[in-house]
């Protein structure tokens, strides 16, 4: 296998525990035999970016600047191509890339094509994430142009779904599952025919329980993307 891209760089710590999960699912979908098969990888964890949900709510301060911060870090850093494992923060995507010449590569485009590629017979998608990515309609605005119908969780339950997410950047892990099951349960009763995972945290928990519902893990959809970039596949 011949490495393309020479330099990974991902723009992190949104939280440090999605992070380090992206590290790994991308080691994972890396066809590598030995060491000098894998990416190099150049990661900027910065916890320090202000929360993107409460800045979409207009309860908290901009944290596009920071984020451009650590995409200049990593340009001077010579990466070849930039990822953010941050689904919130991909509403300002389009800031990114006017802001440096490298390439990025989408978590939210990776997922659309991996449903296209292998949930084709899916038209009605659940989506679980933050608040920020559903009223910043990261996910509606590209899905919707290619006649898919986004799907989510009433206003109780997407509560929930709040709570699990700070609860998980908090390291609590396992309390979860039966609240994220029941969600899961939730978003079956609403007409979905599968579920993506839209904010970086939630992945984390499927280690923990078997879904009754096909989710797409969007980590794992960036890895899988970043690997094909990586390789040339």
């Amino acid at each position: 296998m011949e490495v393309k891209a020479k330099t990974l760089g991902i723009i992190g710590g949104m939280g440090p525990a999605a992070t380090l999960d992206l590290f790994y699912k991308i080691l994972k979908a890396t066809p590598a035999k030995r060491d000098q098969d894998h990416i190099h990888i150049i990661i900027d964890d910065f916890p320090q970016i202000p929360d993107r949900t409460a800045f979409l709510l207009g309860k908290g301060e901009n944290p596009l600047p920071y984020i451009l911060k650590s995409a200049k870090t990593l340009e001077k850093a010579n990466v070849d191509v930039l990822c953010m494992p941050c689904n919130t923060a991909h509403y300002f995507v389009e800031d990114i890339r006017n802001a440096t010449p490298l390439p990025f590569i989408s978590i939210v485009e990776s997922t659309l094509n991996e449903i296209k590629s292998s949930f084709e017979n899916s038209k009605n998608i659940g989506l679980l994430a933050t608040d920020g990515t559903i009223i910043g309609r990261v996910y509606h605005n590209i899905f919707e142009v290619e006649r898919y119908r986004i799907i989510t969780p009433i206003e109780e339950k997407q509560h929930e779904v709040m709570k699990i997410v700070y609860s998980i950047k908090a390291g609590k892990m396992e309390e979860n599952v039966q609240t994220f099951e029941e969600i899961i349960e939730h978003m079956k009763f609403l007409g979905c025919e599968s579920v993506i995972l839209g904010c970086t945290e939630l992945p984390i928990l499927l280690k923990y329980f078997e879904p009754s519902l096909p989710v797409i893990d969007a980590t794992s959809c960036l890895a899988k993307e970043i690997a094909n970039f990586a390789t040339g596949r």
